[in-house]
């Protein structure tokens, strides 16, 4: 029986559980870094906004250039596990470890104490990434089926959100609650040796319960990572458009996701706890996971995209022209982003794997490596760049270590959510109407592939 359609007889919630319970495990990391870091370094370690956003701005680089690398290395791997698999047994009590180190304030000052929070974060998130992109690479091996994509990406970002959920409920009563007896620095410590203990089990458990299919037949690999990335962007039209799309997306996710805790101690007067804010957001995305993705199913994903993105756009006018509207302490227009970027997110990882096969048809080298060696670098220093601009713009209004948060500071921040994200999702429309890759093309490709 071909390689491809084999059937695989273990009950497909358990495979879809498998599989993304280990994105529950990693979003622990990237949920806590993504929201938390700048401010931990503004609030915690004390540095100024603008060199919080360069530390960020210089690990998301360093991602950008590690993360191509450990694809192609991970992508030749052969053992008994599989070639994928391997990466979440050995690596994630590392990245458990240099996540705890990660929350460390060096008892220095100046340069030195800026030197070590860079090293800490560079050694974080490489450990992060040699867990992180064999994981995402799994994707194009768990199945070949375009429908059975949408389902693991939808299955990834329920779990994802779920560990959301978990950092949103636990994170601040657990640093508020260790803060009396070590000091808010070493509280951050402990909290996070607790969420790197969760991962290390969710991603032990998905490599427990996840199989990989071996490749089509007469695959033929690109030999080198760049040569594969260049390979893929020069020959796969529909991986340059999504790399276009992936680039204002993530800009847009960063832009809200960095901003969004000091939007909160800006408005503190006003809304309810830390705790319960970022719980109603992760409740908002976890609770639509499972309606975008039988959307997505039922009607395609290039409709929802563009009806998310109108949703988004409409809240967004709501939010900078009228008075915000607050539900027992919590803003219901970000509860409305939280939810309908899970649509997003849900989309754009169940596009990345269709690419792979599409660039092999194109150009005849199948390069796993190539199509998420590309994708990682577009969404790093996306990101990267988004979080650099945000600390020199928290820097110009005047947010600083040392300066309460004030209405004013509010406003402007209110304004930057309302405005940056919606003009960046609106340019997606055009690229995301004429990315060719449906389910009709992608079954075509896979029969050529058989």
């Amino acid at each position: 029986m071909n390689t491809i359609t084999s059937i695989d007889k273990t009950p497909k919630a358990l495979r879809l559980s498998g599989y993304g319970i280990g994105d529950f495990g990693l979003n622990i990391y990237w949920q806590t870094v993504s929201m938390f870091l700048v401010y931990w370094y503004t609030a915690i370690a004390g540095i100024d906004p603008k060199i919080a956003g360069l530390i960020y701005f210089i690990g998301m680089t360093w991602d950008a250039i590690s993360d191509p690398i450990v694809a192609s290395f991970s992508e030749r791997i052969q053992t008994r596990f599989g070639t994928y698999r391997p990466f979440l047994l050995y690596g994630s009590f590392i990245t458990a470890c240099a996540f705890v180190l990660l929350f460390w304030v060096p008892p220095f000052e100046g340069g030195l104490k800026i030197a070590i929070l860079i090293a800490t974060c560079l050694l974080f998130r490489t450990s992060y990434t040699v867990v992180a992109i064999p994981y995402a690479a799994l994707g194009s091996r768990i199945t070949y089926d375009s429908k059975e994509r949408a389902d693991y990406s939808g299955a990834r970002m329920f779990f994802a959100f779920s560990a959301l959920l978990l950092v949103s409920m636990f994170l601040w009563p657990l640093v508020e609650h260790f803060t009396d007896k070590l000091g808010e620095p070493r509280a951050f410590q402990l909290t996070a040796a607790m969420g790197g203990a969760i991962a290390t089990i969710a991603l032990w458990t998905c490599f427990a319960f996840t199989k990989e299919k071996p490749l089509p037949s007469k695959t033929i690999q690109s030999e080198r990572i760049w040569q594969g990335i260049y390979r893929n962007i020069s020959s796969n039209h529909a991986l340059r458009v999504l790399l276009f799309i992936i680039l204002l997306q993530t800009a847009a996710s960063s832009a809200l996701g960095i901003t969004l805790i000091f939007y909160i101690e800006a408005n503190a007067h006003m809304f309810a706890a830390k705790e319960v804010l970022f719980t109603s957001f992760a409740f908002g995305m976890l609770f639509c996971v499972p309606i975008w993705s039988y959307l997505i199913r039922r009607f395609g994903r290039k409709k929802i995209w563009l009806l998310a993105v109108t949703l988004h756009v409409i809240v967004a006018l709501h939010m900078f022209f009228a008075p915000p509207i607050i539900i027992f302490g919590v803003p219901l227009s970000i509860v409305l982003f939280m939810a309908i970027g899970g649509s997003l997110a849900i989309i754009f990882w169940a596009f990345i794997p269709d690419c792979v096969e599409y660039g092999q048809v194109q150009s005849g080298y199948r390069s796993e490596a190539g199509v998420y060696g590309s994708v990682l670098i577009m969404q790093k220093l996306s990101g990267g760049l988004i979080g650099l601009m945000i600390g020199f713009i928290l820097s110009s209004i005047g947010i600083s270590s040392n300066i309460e948060m004030s209405p004013e500071l509010g406003e402007k921040l209110s304004n930057f959510i309302a405005i940056c994200p919606a003009l960046l999702l609106l340019l997606t429309i055009i690229p995301i109407m004429i990315l060719p890759m449906g389910r009709d093309t992608h079954g075509e490709i896979i029969e050529q592939l058989e």
